[in-house]
């Protein structure tokens, strides 16, 4: 098998969460647009200034430029929450609170309030109770730190009672949205770990359905779905593949001398030792009773016979010292390449065939076909 194939498909797996990510930003980008509209409207009224509806526009593009450039290099993998939700929902209200700095209305600053609640349902996205609290914290302080500094600059810009109710409510909202969002996420969770079993369970499922419950390796099922996907191959790109059918010699003496057990020990080492010698392309399983099926693709016929000789070589060089010292062990191989335009069961008659004049030659040998037999 590929080393590496493990760590690839954790890089893709990570790749796909960071595409996740950069959607989720640009969800939230186009969120900015509702707030921008309420500022286009306020100035409009003449509420503010010009320029306040610039400095919005610009600090929300340059904050959404900020995590662009953390997901686009990887940089906000450094961090716990490498989706940096928390971070994202309290940056987002920093525009907010500076347009609400310049509104002498402080009916127009509670209505203004309203778009805060807008990062919060982005937190049910990514966020535990713990971290929305702890979010709401920073929304909390921020704001209150917009009306400390109003009230130093422009305290008549303030009406006490008013800004007392609206800070009341804000901690009232900051509170349920972290209960509501808390839970969602939980819900969530539990989604995914119902996920998770399911797709473990499915893959035990296919794991029954493909592979052999005594040897372990694939059955026989599973071999001609591997026969198929190879015609299929050969139909595109005509690469050669080959087909090895390896029989144990005697194994019915085996059976009636040792015994059942011993016979079912003897097929599990044998499938153990030829799994272990092979490419990762290749598939190697359970035809039937003490026969076995090698499949080796972007090989042609003699590369097959000599794969073959390894195979039968291996077999014979296994001892069995918990069964007999003097057991001795050896397969015939019948080898058969691919045709074009032929019928898989037509490969495997030939390699049959081979197989059955290896038996008949005297066994423990490999039968292939010949150049001009092909």
């Amino acid at each position: 098998m590929d080393p590496s194939g493990g760590d690839h498909h954790l890089e893709e797996k990570e790749q796909e969460k960071q595409s996740i990510r950069k959607r989720r930003l640009g969800m939230s980008f186009f969120t900015y647009f509702v707030p921008f509209a309420l500022v286009v409207i306020f100035y409009i009224q003449g509420m503010i200034y010009l320029n306040v509806v610039v400095h919005f526009a610009v600090y929300a593009l340059l904050i959404n430029c900020i995590f662009l450039f953390l997901f686009h290099t990887n940089r906000n993998l450094k961090f716990s929450e490498p989706s940096l939700t928390a971070p994202q929902m309290t940056a987002s209200i920093i525009p907010v609170l500076y347009v609400m700095y310049f509104l002498d209305d402080g009916q127009a600053r509670a209505i203004f309030m309203l778009i805060i609640a807008i990062p919060l349902m982005y937190g049910t996205l990514a966020l535990t109770i713990r971290q929305f609290i702890k979010a709401g914290f920073w929304f909390l302080f921020l704001y209150c730190t917009m009306v400390a500094i109003l009230w130093r600059n422009r305290p008549e810009a303030l009406t006490v009672p008013l800004e007392f109710v609206q800070l009341m409510a804000y901690i009232l909202v900051i509170a349920a949205s972290s209960i509501i969002g808390g839970f969602i996420y939980n819900l969530r969770l539990k989604l995914r770990e119902r996920n998770r079993e399911l797709k473990e369970a499915i893959a035990r499922i296919e794991a029954l359905v493909n592979v052999d419950s005594l040897t372990g390796i694939c059955n026989r099922r599973s071999l001609f779905e591997v026969l198929s996907q190879e015609v299929n191959r050969y139909s595109r790109a005509h690469g050669p593949f080959s087909v090895c059918i390896m029989d144990i010699d005697h194994f019915k003496q085996v059976n009636d001398v040792y015994g059942h057990l011993a016979g079912d020990q003897i097929l599990r080492e044998i499938a153990r030792k030829i799994s272990d010698d092979l490419r990762s392309i290749d598939c190697f399983g359970r035809y039937g009773g003490e026969e076995f099926l090698l499949v080796l693709p972007h090989t042609p016929l003699e590369g097959a016979r000599i794969k073959a000789e390894r195979v039968r070589n291996q077999v014979e060089a296994l001892r069995f010292p918990d069964i007999s010292e003097k057991l001795r062990i050896t397969i015939s191989i019948g080898v058969a390449e691919y045709r074009q335009q032929e019928d898989i069961d037509e490969t495997l008659s030939r390699a049959d065939e081979r197989l059955y004049s290896a038996k008949r030659t005297g066994r423990n040998r490999v039968v292939s076909e010949t150049k001009e037999q092909q």
